[in-house]
């Protein structure tokens, strides 16, 4: 099968405009992706980077918890723009990357986000503040807007580290459990185990600008 890939010699996002500050443990830095070739996803898609392009890292303390590298941004946008809907509740503020998107998704009606890190109120939300934001707990948060009478037709979490291995699968399915007990109704759209973007979509995306207008110079190779 013959590989397929994008050639990305520029690579901006919305959090690429974010300061580099620090506010306690929680940093913004910005982080170079040399030349290579990287794995898009897992549909024998991938990109190439003829120099280096900068991204963009949020981490607390030594732990890189978020980046707007390629992949992660198609990622979100398959559940910000094309699976989202409804009232959202999303669990993990991180960049708010996934709010960019949800804030273009015609089919969202409001947007409640939960994130445990009061730091991230003021590194963050600031330059995407879609909806509501609670600085708490997501599991203890879930209860409190079940029982206050809130209904959510989509749930996205983001905060569960490790891919596909089993003892995060295992948490996956105990979260999955957690929302659906409180809110039945609801779909649940985990990031980090969702199917990355296809090819295709990706190849219709990139040339049309739907991103967000991300991308300086951007072909499609075959």
């Amino acid at each position: 099968m013959e590989a397929r890939y994008h050639v990305i010699s520029h690579w901006e996002t919305p959090a690429s405009a974010y300061p580099r500050l620090s506010v306690g443990d929680w940093t913004i830095i910005s982080q170079q992706r040399g030349e290579g070739i990287y794995k898009m996803g897992d549909y024998g898609a991938f990109y190439y980077v003829p120099d280096s392009i900068g991204l963009t890292v949020i981490k607390e303390g030594a732990t890189a918890w978020f980046t707007d590298e390629p992949r992660q941004m198609y990622a979100l946008a398959e559940i910000g723009l094309f699976r989202a809907r409804g009232h959202v509740l999303v669990g993990g503020l991180g960049l708010g990357l996934i709010h960019h998107f949800l804030r273009q998704n015609a089919a969202v009606e409001s947007v409640t986000t939960v994130e445990r890190a009061p730091e991230l109120e003021r590194l963050v939300w600031p330059h995407m503040a879609v909806g509501e934001l609670i600085t708490g707990d997501f599991y203890n948060a879930v209860p409190e807007l079940a029982a206050a009478g809130r209904s959510f037709d989509t749930i996205i979490t983001d905060f569960l580290f490790g891919y596909q291995d089993d003892a995060n699968w295992k948490a996956l399915n105990e979260q999955r459990a957690f929302c659906r007990r409180h809110f039945p109704n609801a779909q649940f759209l985990e990031h980090s185990y969702q199917r990355w973007l296809d090819y295709e979509r990706a190849q219709n995306l990139l040339p049309a600008g739907v991103l967000g207008g991300m991308y300086d110079q951007v072909k499609i190779v075959r």
